[in-house]
């Protein structure tokens, strides 16, 4: 899968995450903010992955990088299976189904920076997905 439709599956997962800001709202408060936390990680976790892409693209032959950017959109699929497990009882099946589909396309194993170059748009996507990620967080703490 290439770093693009990586990037833009994350922004689809993102945006399925924060139309659920109203279920997740009728948690009670210690798991409200057990998924703010698994939000605001993966906000992070794509902000240090946008930078990685960045540095990437004035280097491109940055193998650091390219690591940097690999192992920190790898962790993000691990911290979406953690908010859907603490959703689990609160989801129907099929939206729960579709996320899984979701995070097992997300954890194949082709590698992610398949072409050098055109990194700008992969990098809006990240912080798109994290600016997703910021306000659900946000939204489950108010």
């Amino acid at each position: 899968m290439s770093l693009l439709a990586y990037a833009a599956k994350l922004v689809g997962l993102s945006q399925t995450l924060h139309r659920w800001r109203g279920v997740i709202r009728q948690l009670d408060a210690a798991q409200r903010e057990k998924v703010a936390q698994y939000a605001d990680r993966i906000a992070d976790t794509l902000a240090r992955a946008a930078a990685a892409l960045a540095r990437l693209e004035k280097n491109p032959g940055s193998a650091r990088a390219a690591r940097d950017a690999i192992r920190e959109l790898g962790r993000i699929a691990g911290y979406i299976e953690d908010i859907v497990n603490a959703l689990e009882q609160h989801l129907d099946g099929r939206k729960l189904n579709g996320v899984k589909r979701r995070l097992d396309q997300l954890a194949t194993r082709e590698p992610l920076l398949s072409a050098a170059g055109a990194y700008t748009r992969r990098i809006e996507r990240l912080v798109e997905a994290e600016g997703y990620f910021r306000a659900l967080a946000d939204g489950l703490r108010t």
